[in-house]
């Protein structure tokens, strides 16, 4: 009798922690890395926008969302004290990464060796998949060989044939050109000439005579920064024909707004986004004209691609999180691994390395105005 009555409290114990156990209140923290001065526009309201509305729509789950960024100040020995830091922060759930692809590169390593949720909306070196087999980094845009592909897919789209690529001598903007070189020998693109960005920029006539005789037709540019803007302009001088595209470096609607020649020159540039991003249907048209309106009325400024990689990136911890009622890092990589996620205007997969393996179905080409016009590779296909 004594025997069962002492199992009979320590069962009444068990049933009374564990009771308190599924009530208990959990926090999903969510650490943001970065240059506060240096955010891309809209970022920095797309994580504050997502928090406020995870906020709302959990309200009643047991679950607290707290966040906190932390500025780098654009330097890597402050992001590698950061990275320390927060690795070893139990507290912390996720870690959103930096814009600077070194940090993020060290970041990658660090995280992934203690098993911590790293989700990099800006980019990744392809090296930092290729080279390793991490289970807890997850990339939000496209390898730069992708985009250099894409790149290729819209300019074979063009009625030019014969083209010179000229980029930067950085591992990125190297490998985008490598995917635009790789990509489709049987798509009528011949590419007649690759030259450095800067040495174009020092050997502006002469290079200019060498595609002449060559018979370029179009340029493909990928420059690290904003160098790219005064040779388009040079290039459109002497021949306003030549087709001439790019990635997102740029698309910069401030320089755009302040130089008429500059938004003449960039007249029918293509552009290759690195987010991934989905043909909308009507209810999301609807969605993201609601939200453009709300963002101008609030900011006074037109929201800008930032914005959804910051919502994204931050719903995507706290919704796996909470739906699968887990504050463990690695289990929230491996769901996110196995299922991807939907987000707002864009759709997210990730291969065995945490490469995205979403593709954008639009890239983008540029009007007189300054304004940019969709177009679906599918269509054109």
């Amino acid at each position: 009798m004594k025997k069962g009555y002492i199992v009979f409290v320590l069962a009444l114990v068990l049933f009374i922690m564990t009771g308190c156990s599924e009530n208990k209140t959990q926090t999903v923290k969510i650490a943001i890395m970065g240059n506060d001065a240096k955010f891309y526009p809209g970022f920095k309201e797309g994580i504050e926008k997502a928090a406020e509305d995870v906020k709302s729509e959990y309200e009643d789950s047991g679950y607290n969302i707290e966040y906190e960024f932390y500025d780098d100040g654009g330097s890597y020995e402050r992001g590698s004290t950061i990275i320390d830091e927060l690795s070893d922060d139990k507290s912390v759930t996720a870690v959103i990464g930096a814009s600077n692809m070194e940090i993020n590169k060290t970041a990658a390593y660090i995280f992934d060796k203690k098993k911590k949720l790293f989700i990099v909306p800006y980019f990744l070196y392809d090296s930092v998949y290729s080279d390793n087999h991490y289970t807890t980094v997850l990339s939000m845009c496209h390898s730069a060989k992708t985009v250099g592909e894409m790149l290729r897919q819209a300019a074979a789209k063009t009625d030019a044939r014969r083209w010179a690529v000229c980029t930067a001598d950085s591992e990125f903007e190297r490998a985008e050109m490598n995917g635009f070189l790789q990509y489709r020998e049987n798509d009528g693109i011949t590419v007649v000439d690759c030259a450095d960005i800067v040495s174009i920029k020092n050997k502006f006539d002469e290079t200019y005579k060498r595609w002449e005789a060559l018979g370029v037709e179009g340029v493909i540019m990928l420059p690290r920064s904003n160098e790219g803007f005064e040779i388009l302009k040079m290039l459109k001088r002497r021949n306003p024909q030549l087709v001439c595209g790019g990635d997102t470096a740029f698309d910069n609607s401030s320089l755009l707004a302040a130089d008429e020649e500059l938004r003449q020159a960039m007249t029918g540039f293509i552009i290759a986004d690195e987010f991934p991003k989905r043909i909308l249907n009507g209810e999301d048209k609807v969605r993201l004209t609601e939200i453009l309106k709300e963002y101008k009325n609030t900011t006074g400024k037109d929201l800008d691609s930032w914005y959804f990689q910051g919502y994204n990136a931050f719903r995507m911890a706290a919704d796996t999180a909470i739906e699968n009622k887990t504050c463990n890092s690695l289990e929230i990589a491996q769901l996110l691994h196995k299922n991807g996620y939907r987000g707002l205007i864009q759709d997210f997969g990730f291969d065995e390395y945490g490469a995205q393996t979403q593709k954008s179905e639009i890239y983008y080409v540029f009007e007189a105005t300054g304004t940019a016009t969709e177009y679906k590779f599918a269509e054109q296909e």
